[in-house]
């Protein structure tokens, strides 16, 4: 199931993926950050584009 959410990246979990749904690339979290990055700005998952459009969290 592909979720249209924006996330933070500390709010994404280990194992999540972010998918393309044009050409199916994928991105897995591998390790979960923390709000350490708050300071400086937090990524959110709408920032990861693949083919010109935000990728999508796939639960």
């Amino acid at each position: 199931m592909v979720h249209h959410l924006h996330k933070k990246c500390y709010e994404l979990k280990k194992g999540q993926k972010l998918v393309c749904d044009d050409c199916g690339f994928e991105l897995t979290v591998i390790r979960e950050c923390d709000k350490t990055c708050e300071g400086e700005g937090c990524c959110e998952t709408n920032e990861f584009k693949c083919c010109g459009k935000p990728m999508n969290l796939a639960e």
